[in-house]
């Protein structure tokens, strides 16, 4: 733990005011997004963003890859950088997502692909930031709710350009922002009690796969590590065979969240092996969340969009647990590193 953070025990936050307005927000920028994107013609898109950032490129990318003929790459904006991909010229969609604008990594990410020729689509939520003023197409967003949704409607503007038919996707995504509060609502009982359960955990590992890993290498690193201290760790459900699963007794403690998509095996998978040789093991399986006006078969490409809401009201209730606010930092923003 660290100083200058706790507040004591205090109810559980509310649910942010914005979650509806600023998906509808978003769905508002759809015109511009297809005829933008439209006009590029990706054959190649990197997904570009640090922490939190760069997790958020997880839905995105499981669409792209499940649906489009333009590979898509996600990478940290340093790495991005520092690797200077051959492909980053005409022809090359990048998209830099930074909610502050602030983030120098990838302000140099977007100037950099932008200087090679490549297009560049700025997803923040403050247009006038570095990254706001650093290329010319910027998409902003006014919630993390509603950036995630930007990103999604980058991705099927990219399939539409493509030729692929995404009347369904649309449409699933249009009736998003009333379905995720009301999926978030519905499973709030169940939420509070996974955080009172794995609270006083040691060391919180979350396992995960396809759409939904990005949700959860959220919760562990920007909620937990980075803002409560805990030590907590995500494992891909394929890549937990692979040797994490020998440091498993029944003295560790897993997260285990089942996804609709097509990686919905793996999980079932490790759901076989922890409940007989795991310890405390708690599983969020996606199908237990109400989506009213969502089609089964969409369900799997907004179901990411819920376990990113899930993830920030777990911490909600961690925070409650803890004591400690969320807000708090030790290094982060408090001195150049």
């Amino acid at each position: 733990m660290t100083d200058g953070t706790f507040v004591g025990l205090q109810p559980v936050a509310d649910f942010p005011a914005d979650v509806v307005s600023s998906q509808e927000a978003a769905l508002a920028l759809w015109p511009r997004i297809r005829d933008w994107t439209r006009a590029v013609a990706p054959e190649r898109i990197y997904l570009v963003g640090a922490g939190g950032s760069r997790m958020a490129m997880g839905p995105v990318k499981f669409l792209l890859d499940r649906h489009a003929s333009a590979p898509a790459l996600v990478l940290n904006s340093d790495e991005f950088n520092h690797r200077a991909p051959a492909g980053v010229g005409p022809g090359a969609l990048v998209v830099v997502l930074s909610g502050a604008g602030s983030t120098r990594e990838t302000v140099r990410a977007a100037e950099w692909a932008h200087s090679r020729g490549a297009a560049v689509a700025a997803v923040t939520l403050d247009g006038s930031s570095p990254l706001g003023r650093s290329v010319p197409d910027v998409f902003v967003a006014s919630s993390g709710h509603g950036s995630q949704l930007v990103l999604q409607l980058l991705g099927l503007a990219v399939l539409a350009a493509e030729g692929t038919d995404i009347a369904g996707h649309l449409a699933a995504f249009t009736a998003l922002p009333a379905a995720l509060l009301h999926a978030l609502r519905g499973y709030e009982d169940r939420t509070r009690a996974i955080a009172e359960r794995l609270h006083g955990e040691p060391v919180v590992y979350v396992i995960a796969s396809g759409s939904l890993e990005g949700a959860a290498e959220t919760f562990t690193a920007c909620y937990l590590q980075e803002m409560q201290w805990r030590q907590a760790a995500t494992l891909n459900a394929n890549e937990f065979f692979q040797g994490p699963f020998e440091i498993f007794d029944r003295s560790t403690a897993a997260l285990v969240y089942v996804p609709e998509d097509a990686t919905r095996p793996l999980a079932d998978r490790a759901r076989s092996f922890l409940d007989e040789h795991g310890g405390t093991t708690l599983y969020v399986d996606s199908r237990d969340f109400e989506l009213p006006g969502i089609a089964a078969e969409q369900r799997p490409y907004v179901m990411a969009l819920v376990f990113h809401g899930l993830a920030a009201r777990l911490a909600a209730h961690w925070s409650a647990l803890s004591g400690y606010a969320l807000e708090g930092r030790r290094y982060m923003w408090q001195f150049d590193y």
